[in-house]
């Protein structure tokens, strides 16, 4: 509520002004970090992307143009692409076409039509990058979209973070028109006569930014200074952000895991940002929400390996002194493989035979030996040995004599339950003669006899 008031209130300040577009191009792509660099305009044919394009080409930027054709509106869509085609042999523009398939791929994995559209969008733009075509892309948001933006988030119920709305610069890509209004774009396209295309879904209000679009438009007919406002907004809550950001220690993610000291978890605007930070790290970016926040500041006093589930996939749980996040990885259901030489991808292992062996190697193969790569004497395996999961009843030979339970064996080595379901083993009947990555059993130890020796890796 205190968010909304304030947020509300900042609303009467100021009056906008109109932006010319070209100087404020000009300006923003000034900066040295631009210099000799190539440019590429994400361009739909819209008028926003169109402005964005000729002011580019004017400025007189090593430019590249690149269009996805998202395969939404059939037809209409196609001839859109065609139009682009036109207006960049007009400018002298060189263009990247790209097609996808935005409903199957929603179809197949659950995402809303705007969802899927963003993310097979981004990644055309990202393998742009990566394969050098260009340095920085442009994306055509403005004013307006940065109020929109910033509204949504604020009814998703967004904390400090998302009222940052979009950035001018964010790595490798750009938002040159970010300063100025949709008013300022139609002036500037009516000013120099430029053509563009008109996408009918963007008039559809079932579409939740549309219909938040429309309900703006009225909203800023009362409080003129709108943008100017939430722009201010997105300034400070940034400046807040760069704070809380400078005082938050860095994590990394190692082994698919990212563990953080439960001592930062007193301080609770430095939890959210280290939670934050570990799911980017894993591969969430999004969608993590205040409940999120509480049931993992909740883990702090919980009993040790109390686990919590997050948002697409994310996973926490209580390891002692630490929080460790993760993905939740269902156990990959497998079949039993025969042993042999090769690389079995589905079980993300690897082995090697290797016909001589070196003192080296001799001597990784003591008791010590649980690096992620392993040997063992192939002459000393029986016949009719697999690959598999560890299942239960399985035992191992210990290097200090005797047998144990494959579970006991693997608490022993100190392997948390949450990893043990995608371990791989060599093995015949219930005895296991390795483990990947953690260790093998004294019977297939190599020694000073051993002819011919397996390789195990994980891959």
């Amino acid at each position: 509520m205190t968010e909304c008031v304030v947020f509300f209130a900042v609303l009467l300040y100021n009056c906008d002004m109109a932006v010319d577009i070209q100087i404020n191009l000009n300006k923003f792509i000034s900066n040295p970090s631009f210099a000799g660099k190539t440019i590429g305009v994400a361009l739909s044919g819209g008028r926003d992307s169109v402005a964005l394009a000729y002011a580019l080409k004017k400025a007189d930027v090593s430019l590249i143009a690149v269009n996805v054709e998202h395969g939404i509106r059939g037809e209409s869509s196609v001839n859109d692409s065609k139009f682009v085609e036109e207006f960049c042999k007009k400018l002298d523009i060189p263009l990247l076409s790209f097609s996808v398939d935005v409903p199957s791929f929603c179809k197949q994995n659950g995402y809303t039509t705007e969802q899927g559209a963003r993310i097979l969008r981004y990644d055309i733009f990202d393998k742009v990058l990566s394969d050098g075509k260009c340095d920085f892309i442009a994306l055509a948001h403005h004013a307006d979209d940065q109020v929109e933006t910033v509204f949504m988030r604020i009814i998703r119920g967004t904390g400090v973070r998302g009222l940052c709305g979009m950035s001018a610069v964010s790595g490798k890509y750009i938002r040159p028109l970010l300063d100025c209004t949709r008013e300022d774009i139609n002036d500037f396209i009516a000013k120099n006569h430029l053509p563009y295309v008109d996408d009918e879904t963007n008039f559809d209000t079932d579409y939740t930014r549309n219909f938040l679009r429309e309900e703006l438009e009225k909203i800023k007919q009362r409080f003129p200074a709108l943008c100017t406002s939430v722009s201010r907004l997105c300034s400070n809550a940034s400046e807040v952000c760069d704070y809380i950001k400078s005082n938050t220690p860095t994590l990394s993610s190692e082994g698919g895991e990212v563990k953080v000291d439960t001592k930062y978890f007193d301080e609770c605007v430095i939890a959210k940002e280290l939670v934050l930070q570990a799911a980017k790290l894993l591969g969430v970016c999004q969608d993590i929400e205040q409940r999120h926040f509480a049931i993992v500041l909740a883990l702090k006093d919980a009993q040790n390996g109390k686990r919590v589930e997050l948002s697409h996939g994310l996973v926490a749980h209580k390891d002692g002194e630490y929080i460790v996040f993760a993905k939740d990885e269902e156990k990959n259901e497998c079949e039993t493989k025969k042993f042999c030489e090769g690389e079995f991808a589905d079980l993300g292992v690897k082995i090697t035979k290797i016909e001589s062996v070196c003192k080296e190697k001799l001597r990784e193969n003591g008791i010590e030996n649980c690096n992620r790569t392993l040997y063992i004497d192939g002459d000393k395996l029986p016949e009719n040995s697999v690959l598999r999961r560890v299942e239960k009843g399985d035992f191992i030979r210990k290097f200090g004599g005797g047998t144990k339970s494959a579970g006991d064996f693997l608490t022993d080595k100190k392997v948390p339950l949450r990893k043990r379901k995608k371990l791989v083993v060599v093995a015949n009947g219930s005895e296991v003669f390795a483990i990947f990555g953690v260790e093998i059993s004294k019977s297939v130890a190599l020694d000073c006899d051993t002819k011919t020796t397996f390789e195990l890796k994980i891959i």
